[in-house]
């Protein structure tokens, strides 16, 4: 019986013993970030006493898994909040803000339209053009900064990264060692391991899992593996050579590479990567957007008018080519492929990327994607067989507002695969090609007269400019209008007219006649002239009307005031005059970065709540372990008192046998 009282006392020495070591190491951790708070467990013994089991740590894996998740969520709005809030503030400065300087360039064109022959007035023109040209410059720099800094943080987050997912395969090997070795968990080396998942978690949305030997395994999100038991994978960022402003990520396994799909990558790597793609490569491509619609339109309207010089205007802007992009195989036939927009097409260029490919021995097809590289639309199919190219040999597709070029047709196959985007880089390469105000085509290139002897009050005048390409238009290559061109009206009743040329010949009759506007066009020569005319009110028999280029006055701002109504055009998509378009683009900025604003905020609050959730059941509490510790120290002190009442009856049992 004192036998059996002894190993009763001592049992529970030794469980009390132990359990003030726990409470112990859990008081000297209270502070330490990552700790689980530790239980050490007994059971009953059926001879007597009791029985230590392990010392375990008090977690609860699904909690954990919602802080690492919550943990991610925030991560990723806050990244991505903080760098919308940058661009939103750089967008939102009236001295960055692209809508005064098309105010002013606009207002300078005004005023040099206001007298056309005055130099500085036109000079100031040019230079307010020059300053536009620099915000577009400045612009698209901004937004290439930020893509760098963006690149540098990806590249430290990969980094980080991969250090972290070094030391959980690490660690698995430790545990296994220590583990073997002994009937205890390694607690400490699992709480280091909670922890470097949860810091994984700041990166990326990770999955956290024990495979069949209770060591740790990470996948993303997606299924793709970061460790593997005590094997570990290496995430880099690549150069997509079908886009070099494209990075891809891939999960390294050694001998190859898998790529990273980046939908719902989570945390700030995936605030980071959506930035660069919702953000970045839209602000670019809609700068460039901008400055391709403004070039074109500006560019093909002077071209309509005579400069200072009296000759035919020549283009105000200038833009790079169109980047062409294949995988590494056909880097060899991109000499072989040119592009660019069609001139006055500019409002087809949407910001997609564009994927031309060979169908067969005369037919290609353009596909667009947008910025998720989602199909838009269908696939453009042509058939160079059936066009004509021009001078330079380009065909014009005029479904997307671009003319195509191939040197050799041969040495394009039907699987390869090309990639353009006209809008990426654009605002970059914007230049302002007129070398002064003398440039500005203010004038109209033909003029009209109203006869002296005329007996109605009817007056003539220039109604709209289409063409003055020589070789498709009245205009010849020195400015004057061909002798077969219409150089006459004269009505031959109130309600008729022919059109006559420069020899009096009649080169086309109208009758019926209800309107006095557009005449060219309902004699059916306005197509052909480039150009019409109108009258402001019925005319009389006899009537007569010139139409001559020695009839410009040195003031005249004919093709000035259709310059400055651009402002009023929608050239962006069709859809939205310049102003409007950046109105827009500044508006979508804040509309992101205010939602990114909420879901930051509410992410945080919930991120808390989990991690308090964690805190109740794992955290150490310095007044239960206090309790503990009064509790233990009663339990080994009653134990010891069962010892020494066991080794009293023994003594006394002793005594009462000698």
């Amino acid at each position: 019986m004192a036998s059996n009282l002894y190993s009763i006392g001592l049992s529970g020495l030794q469980s009390s013993n132990a359990r003030i070591n726990t409470a112990g190491q859990n008081t000297s951790n209270v502070d330490t970030e990552g700790y689980s708070r530790q239980r050490t467990d007994t059971t009953s013994s059926p001879v007597g006493g009791v029985v230590l089991r392990d010392t375990s740590r008090l977690v609860d894996n699904f909690v954990s898994a919602q802080v690492r998740s919550d943990t991610s969520d925030f991560s990723y709005y806050d990244t991505y909040h903080s760098l919308l809030t940058m661009s939103d503030s750089l967008l939102a400065e009236d001295s960055v803000a692209l809508t005064g300087y098309l105010d002013k360039a606009f207002s300078a064109l005004q005023a040099a339209n206001n007298d056309p022959t005055s130099p500085s007035l036109r000079q100031l023109a040019h230079s307010s053009l020059n300053n536009l040209v620099d915000q577009y410059k400045t612009l698209s720099g901004m937004v290439s900064d930020q893509e760098d800094l963006v690149d540098q943080q990806l590249s430290s987050s990969l980094t980080d990264i991969n250090a972290i997912t070094t030391k959980i395969s690490n660690l698995n090997g430790k545990i296994l060692r220590e583990e073997g070795l002994s009937i205890s968990p390694a607690n400490e080396l699992r709480d280091q391991q909670e922890l470097l998942v949860k810091d994984l978690s700041k990166y990326l949305d990770v999955n956290a899992q024990f495979n069949d030997k209770g060591l740790m395994t990470i996948q993303l999100v997606n299924g793709q593996p970061l460790v593997m038991d005590q094997k570990t994978t290496e995430l880099k960022a690549l150069s997509n050579p079908m886009n070099p402003k494209k990075i891809d990520l891939v999960v390294s396994f050694g001998d190859y590479n898998v790529g990273l799909k980046t939908d719902s990558l989570g945390g700030s790597v995936g605030g980071l990567v959506d930035f660069r793609s919702e953000f970045s490569e839209y602000a670019d491509r809609t700068l460039g957007q901008h400055a391709i619609a403004i070039s074109d339109a500006m560019n093909t309207q002077n071209a309509k008018g005579l400069d200072a010089n009296g000759d035919f205007g020549r283009d105000l802007f200038s833009l790079g080519d169109i980047d062409i992009f294949s995988s590494a195989d056909n880097i060899h036939k991109l000499a072989d492929i040119s592009v660019k927009v069609s001139a006055g097409e500019a409002s087809k260029i949407t910001k997609d990327t564009y994927e031309l490919t060979r169908t067969d021995d005369d037919r290609f097809a353009i596909t667009k994607y947008d910025l998720h590289g989602k199909s838009v639309g269908a696939s453009t199919v042509f058939d160079l067989s059936s066009m004509t190219p021009n001078a330079n040999g380009y065909y014009k597709i005029d479904e997307l507002g671009l003319d195509f070029k191939v040197g050799d047709l041969n040495s394009i196959d039907q699987d390869d695969v090309f990639r353009f985007t006209p809008t990426a880089g654009a605002a970059a390469s914007l230049s302002l090609h007129a070398k002064n105000g003398d440039a500005l085509a203010l004038s109209a290139p033909v003029g009209v007269s109203t006869h002296s002897d005329n007996l109605s009050d009817a007056r003539i005048s220039l109604s709209s400019v289409t063409n003055t390409q020589p070789n498709s238009s009245a205009f010849s290559l020195d400015g004057s209008l061909y002798p077969s061109a219409p150089h006459q009206i004269y009505f031959t009743s109130p309600s008729s007219y022919v059109v006559r040329d420069a020899f009096g010949g009649t080169i086309a009759s109208v009758d019926n006649v209800l309107q006095y506007s557009n005449l060219l066009e309902q004699a059916g020569l306005s197509g052909e002239a480039g150009f019409d005319v109108s009258v402001s009110s019925k005319p009389q028999q006899g009537d007569e009307f010139s139409i001559s280029t020695d009839n410009l006055g040195p003031s005249d701002n004919f093709n000035g005031i259709a310059l400055i109504d651009l402002q009023n055009h929608s050239l962006v998509e069709g859809k939205a005059s310049l102003t409007k378009a950046f109105a827009g683009f500044v508006s979508y900025v804040g509309t992101k970065t205010a939602e990114a604003a909420g879901h930051a905020e509410s992410s945080e609050v919930i991120m808390n709540d989990s991690v308090k959730r964690r805190d109740r059941l794992s955290a150490v509490s310095l007044d239960e372990e206090a309790v503990n510790l009064l509790k233990y120290q009663q339990s080994y002190s009653a134990s010891a008192q069962v010892v020494t009442a066991a080794r009293t009856t023994f003594e006394t049992l002793l005594g009462i046998m000698r």
